[in-house]
């Protein structure tokens, strides 16, 4: 089985998933790396276990309040100001590696979980579990991603 870390990487650059990640996280407060993960495991056949969902979303979320939201919010402060782009880039390298750095903690907790392939699970079952945007939006992501339905 692929990594996370490997897997988000390739995922995040494919075509329109940046956008819908991004959206998610902007307009209903979704955790990406969250959603990585949940797609990852889908991906991957591997049982939807709503206790795995709590131990990962209690896992992230101090990290993603504490660490990548803070740095989040300097880099969007920077954006608009030409005289502080080295600024800018040095805060944004240090946002995505707090996020990777993240992916393997996530994943990890996953792999000590020794999680079993469940047969034909679906991405949207771990997203159901592991974000709260609301279902329609959910669905574009299992399907722009060609996972079927929820």
């Amino acid at each position: 089985m692929t990594g996370l870390t490997d897997y988000a990487g390739w995922l995040y650059a494919q075509p329109g998933v940046q956008e819908l990640l991004l959206g998610l996280q902007d307009e209903h407060g979704e955790d990406v790396l969250l959603l990585l993960t949940a797609c990852w495991l889908g991906t991957h056949g591997l049982q939807a276990d709503p206790a795995l969902w709590g131990e990962l979303k209690a896992v992230q979320q101090p990290w993603r309040d504490e660490v990548i939201v803070p740095l989040r919010q300097v880099r969007r402060r920077l954006a608009g100001d030409s005289a502080c782009r080295s600024l800018y880039e040095q805060v944004k390298a240090c946002e995505l590696a707090a996020e990777w750095q993240q992916l393997g903690v996530l994943e990890a907790l996953c792999e000590r979980r020794n999680l079993a392939a469940a047969g034909m699970r679906t991405v949207g079952e771990h997203l159901s579990l592991g974000a709260e945007a609301p279902t329609q939006e959910l669905e574009r992501v299992a399907v722009g991603l060609g996972q079927g339905s929820l």
